[in-house]
């Protein structure tokens, strides 16, 4: 009899609330359609950077606008909306709730950690408000002290079981870490949670990060348990960053446990980590190893291997990298074994650093790639006597990539702690001399080559601030760009201005234009929609983060449409770490004549084959993009992140530089 009441009770109650008409009725969840009208219309919102009307979606009685409202504050980080995303901390939908901490992190005023703090719930960490902590956790990471951090690890009640309040923690000594705070009760807490095999691999990834990526970290007395720990690790991920935490020590007995597993591991990705982590030990004791790696199969290994001998090698096996270089047909060796070299030599070694300036420029006469050769030119960065050659070359070469390549070696040069040596007594003359080259090609009025002269002239190793007598040539130079194509150039020469008036932290010019998404895509394209990336080493998958990125994706689809990213090549291509296309000139510089908005949204870099937009700052994007080859979670919440590789990884981990696209083709 009492279930049959308990039965009609509540079908009397099912009746009563399917006779509420649908705008009365109490939504509980976020459903995200990119095509919904009011959906677009916060988008737009957004992109336009119109606070008062975003402010107003705060408090709509639909949770996905209120979510979406707040969401957009994460990537448009106005201070003006603090006061009504605090409110949100209460909502009683826990995503909202998130993304609401979440924007207040990004936004991240140390103003706002009373008020998160004080909207952690204190319930049974069973509760369904684990979502919603976790993040108020990880956005306290981002603007907290030493002592909230202590108070973090000290934390009572949180069991093994708790994997969003414990990720939620992890997360937050992580952003301490990426802010270079942390203590000894910190790095201990972070390997003790690493060796707790029981824990989700999500925590213990992010502990191992927190010890890698801490700038100034004491591991004194933990460095046997993270050299253990890494050797005993079977998750790649994990077993990487613990290989990066390693560089904090050069004890000589972890070095040889490091060398050893160069000879166990078989993936590239953490031999490339231990290989740069061993630049912080003795070199005598690795450089057989390291050496015998140029001639690895796996171009990233001879790659890192090429790296590490300009940070670590000797000036006395000078020779025999000479001789490896000399032999080896691959230019992308070459170039960087010549970059070590030139590095590693002191300005009285002469004959050797001419022997080796010849058989660059032999180099440079036999090659036909314009990539290559700006590369070997670049090589010559460390080597100030070869600046009347490249000056000489410049002048019978109008290939913007060269004479860019070129700006870029005679900067460097200017720093190199070989200039004053190498032009003994006459230091002032030929840095004069190059100085004056250099105020020729900036008349060009060429972005890559201004921004670079502009970061040279801040610089105040390159001691070109003392021959700047007027600073009305850099006013000119920003009238030659054009804005906001060229914001990346503009911004670096009022860097310098700022800097030839004692200035550090200069206001910079920001975008006042951007180019809007065109909504009506999502009359043909949903989040079904992905690409396959042609290259001539094969294609790849990548699927398309519409609900997440509606704004980067519409942008990156009207490219693929007007045919953009046909023969444009992998200009860089960073070991372990992204392959990166896009440049319409294929040496890192330029884009459209417009940027977009950057979509900073939740998503994280927390594995390889994430897709993202290359940038120099909020709302600096354009055309150039970058996919992971490896977890890289200090890009979190600063690039917008809009695809993930679905398939071809293998294509990506083989993809050099100057491959190129053959065709980006859109399938629904």
């Amino acid at each position: 009899m009492k279930s049959f009441q308990v039965c009609i009770l509540f079908i009397s109650c099912l009746l009563l609330y399917s006779c509420v008409p649908e705008s009365k009725k109490i939504l509980t969840e976020v459903e995200l359609t990119p095509s919904d009208p009011t959906v677009i219309k916060i988008g737009a919102h957004q992109y336009q950077e119109r606070t008062d009307s975003l402010l107003v979606y705060l408090s709509d009685p639909n949770p996905t606008y209120r979510y979406i409202a707040a969401r957009a504050f994460a990537s448009h980080q106005d201070k003006n909306a603090l006061d009504s995303l605090y409110n949100l901390l209460s909502d009683p939908v826990v995503k909202v709730r998130s993304m609401s901490a979440y924007a207040i992190g990004q936004i991240a005023d140390a103003s706002s950690k009373d008020k998160l703090i004080a909207n952690f719930r204190q319930t049974d960490t069973m509760s369904v408000d684990n979502q919603g902590n976790a993040s108020i956790l990880h956005a306290l990471g981002r603007i907290g002290d030493i002592k909230l951090a202590n108070q973090m690890i000290t934390a009572q009640n949180y069991r093994d079981t708790d994997t969003l309040l414990l990720l939620g923690r992890m997360q937050s000594l992580y952003e301490y870490a990426l802010r270079g705070i942390t203590s000894p009760e910190i790095t201990q807490f972070c390997i003790n949670t690493i060796r707790k095999k029981n824990l989700d691999s999500r925590i213990r990834f992010y502990a191992a990060h927190c010890l890698s990526r801490t700038s100034e970290i004491d591991i004194d007395k933990i460095k046997f348990q993270i050299a253990e720990a890494m050797v005993e690790e079977n998750d790649t991920n994990i077993k990487m960053a613990l290989a990066s935490a390693l560089r904090h020590t050069d004890d000589k007995e972890i070095q040889t446990t490091l060398i050893n597993q160069l000879e166990i591991d078989t993936d590239y990705r953490i031999k490339c980590n231990i290989i740069r982590t061993l630049k912080n030990y003795s070199y005598i004791e690795s450089a057989e190893k390291i050496i015998a790696l140029l001639e690895d199969e796996n171009n990233h290994i001879a790659l890192v291997a090429a790296e590490y001998l300009g940070d670590n090698g000797s000036k006395d096996d000078v020779s025999l990298y000479r001789k490896y270089a000399k032999d080896t047909v691959n230019w992308q060796l070459n170039t960087s074994l010549y970059k070590s070299i030139f590095k590693l030599l002191p300005y009285y070694y002469s004959k050797t650093i001419n022997a080796t300036r010849w058989q660059v420029q032999q180099a440079i006469k036999a090659e036909d790639d314009t990539l290559a050769i700006s590369h070997y030119i670049q090589s010559l960065g460390n080597d100030p006597g070869s600046y009347e050659y490249l000056i000489n070359y410049a002048k019978e070469n109008s290939n913007t990539t060269i004479r860019t390549a070129i700006t870029s070696a005679l900067t460097q040069m200017l720093a190199s702690e070989n200039f004053n040596g190498t032009f003994q007594g006459f230091v002032a003359f030929h840095r004069r001399k190059i100085f004056e080259y250099l105020l020729t090609q900036m008349e060009i009025g060429d972005e890559g080559m201004t921004g670079l002269i502009a970061d040279a002239i801040a610089n105040e190793n390159t001691g070109l601030l003392p021959l700047i007598d007027s600073t009305q040539f850099l006013f000119d130079a920003i009238d030659r760009l054009n804005a906001p194509g060229q914001i990346e150039s503009i911004n670096a020469i009022e860097r310098a201005i700022a800097k030839t008036r004692g200035v550090n932290n200069p206001i910079l010019t920001k975008a006042e234009t951007t180019k809007l998404p065109d909504w009506s895509l999502l009359e043909k394209y949903d989040t079904s929609t992905k690409v396959v990336v042609k290259t001539n080493k094969g294609p790849f998958t990548i699927e398309l983060l519409l609900e997440e990125a509606p704004g980067t994706v519409l942008n990156f689809i009207e490219l693929i449409n007007n045919n953009f990213y046909d023969e444009k090549i992998f200009h860089r291509v960073a070991s372990n770490f992204v392959i990166q296309t896009g440049s319409p000139r294929g040496d890192n510089y330029g884009g459209m004549d417009y940027v977009i908005r950057s979509d900073l949204g939740p998503m994280q870099y927390n594995d390889a084959g994430y897709v993202g937009m290359a940038s120099a700052g909020n709302d600096t994007e354009s055309t150039q993009w970058f996919v992971t080859h490896s977890p890289t979670p200090h890009l979190n919440g600063k690039y917008s992140l809009f695809g993930k590789v679905t398939e071809g990884m293998d294509i990506i981990h083989n993809i050099m530089l100057g491959d190129k696209i053959l065709d980006i083709i859109i399938v629904q």
